[in-house]
């Protein structure tokens, strides 16, 4: 059976770098891609693996520059991709212009996207939502839009689609503490922008209330340990503290709005009064919240090198541990909150890690990744961890993992649509 592929790049040797980079943000989405630069190694035929990606690829992606315009095998890329596909319905041609060029001929016909003038963060976001819509065939808003009164001022803006996701299920709550109290909230789906709070009873959960307020897609919630405070994370950039003390009546207090990219992670430490908040800006921020009405910014942890996801304290809240794109995890001593120190690396994942969660003895750290394992971890010594087993199973990636209040059950949450219950004594 051939090979298959989500994407060709096409690329001219000009553009290298711009190419390995799309590739490898793709590939951080989850898409299979065949590029050139790391595909066509020693030993293979050249005109045969160009060959193979044309058409064996879904769609290619055009790398649109001055050069690219110039270069015979380039156009000869772009028309094999149009010639399948003439009227444009499958998008199996899609330019991305990487500087100011034309697009003469027939590829003027086809809607492209810049990636140029951007920051990285901005860019990776240009470049996965664009993505996501074309594969998806359409750009609806996940808002509704403003009524269109003579006159009137929007004040909505348009929502940032959700990076990809396989199954097509809505993104995962990273929800790393709960309250005391009966009442979990989940994550929204993309399409409702709200958070929803629940009430467990004998006969199945009850609808308590409803959190809207967010302009894009709710990706993490966490509870403070009393639970009378909610943390809800957002596509839009914000983190929305709320008063759920009466949860029929919740009452959004403040946004946290220092993030420049999506946030995708929050928890609380033991105390209540510290909040980590995790996003694609790459940086993982701190914040005192022991007076919810003025949250107080206390210190950004830096050093990932691509969008966070996952962020879990300790059960004593002495160390964090932050996860994302780029298969590593790192743990924080967060002991003083405004003196975090960078405690060690943890490396092994093959793909993006998108969960972490410590043991309730705090000597045990699982994380989830999109590599379709969970490893574990021993942190009783932080600066120096060691890996004690990798747990295999699921079909499809893991989003996220949890251990049972006397830490011998582990929980692993996958995109193959189903739950794993793990025995680890």
């Amino acid at each position: 059976m051939a090979q298959r592929w989500d994407f060709f790049i096409s690329y001219t040797a000009a553009d290298q770098g711009w190419a390995e980079w799309i590739a490898w943000q793709l590939e951080e989405a989850n898409y299979r891609v065949l590029v050139q630069a790391w595909d066509f190694v020693p030993g293979s035929h050249w005109t045969s693996r160009m060959g193979e990606g044309i058409e064996n690829a879904q769609r290619t992606v055009a790398v649109l520059s001055h050069a690219y315009l110039k270069s015979v095998y380039g156009r000869q890329e772009w028309e094999a991709a149009l010639r399948a596909d003439p009227r444009g319905f499958a998008r199996k041609l899609i330019p991305i212009r990487i500087e100011d060029c034309p697009r003469p001929g027939l590829l003027g016909g086809v809607v492209s996207f810049d990636l140029f003038g951007h920051d990285p963060a901005a860019a990776r976001d240009h470049l996965i939502r664009n993505i996501t819509t074309a594969m998806a065939g359409r750009a609806k808003p996940a808002v509704a839009p403003a009524f269109p009164a003579r006159g009137a001022v929007p004040t909505v803006s348009p929502a940032l689609i959700p990076p990809h996701r396989p199954s097509g299920e809505p993104a995962p709550a990273f929800a790393d503490s709960t309250p005391a109290g009966p009442v979990p909230a989940t994550a929204a789906s993309p399409a409702t922008l709200a958070a929803r709070i629940w009430a467990r009873s004998p006969v199945g959960p009850g609808h308590l209330g409803r959190l809207t307020g967010h302009i894009s897609a709710v990706e993490g919630v966490a509870f403070a340990p009393d639970g009378s405070m909610l943390a809800t994370a957002s596509d839009d950039r914000t983190v929305r503290l709320w008063d759920v003390a009466t949860p029929t009546q919740p009452r959004h207090r403040v946004s946290l709005t220092d993030h420049s990219g999506r946030v995708t992670g929050v928890a609380f430490a033991l105390d209540g009064a510290i909040l980590a908040t995790a996003s694609w800006d790459e940086t993982v921020r701190l914040w005192d919240v022991s007076t919810p009405a003025v949250p107080h910014h206390l210190s950004t942890l830096e050093g990932h090198t691509g969008p966070m996801v996952g962020v879990a304290f300790t059960p004593d809240g002495s160390i964090l541990a932050t996860a994302g794109w780029r298969r590593t995890v790192r743990l924080w001593d967060v002991a003083d909150p405004a003196e975090p120190g960078d405690l060690s690396t943890l490396t092994g994942h093959s793909s993006t890690v998108d969960g972490v969660a410590f043991s309730p003895d705090g000597t045990v750290l699982a994380t989830a990744s999109r590599d379709r394992t969970v490893r574990l971890w021993d942190v009783t010594v932080a600066g120096g961890p060691r890996h004690l087993g990798t747990i295999k199973g699921h079909t499809e990636p893991v989003d996220g993992v949890a251990f049972g209040p006397d830490g011998t059950v582990l929980a692993t949450a996958s995109r193959d649509r189903t739950v794993r219950l793990w025995d680890l004594t």
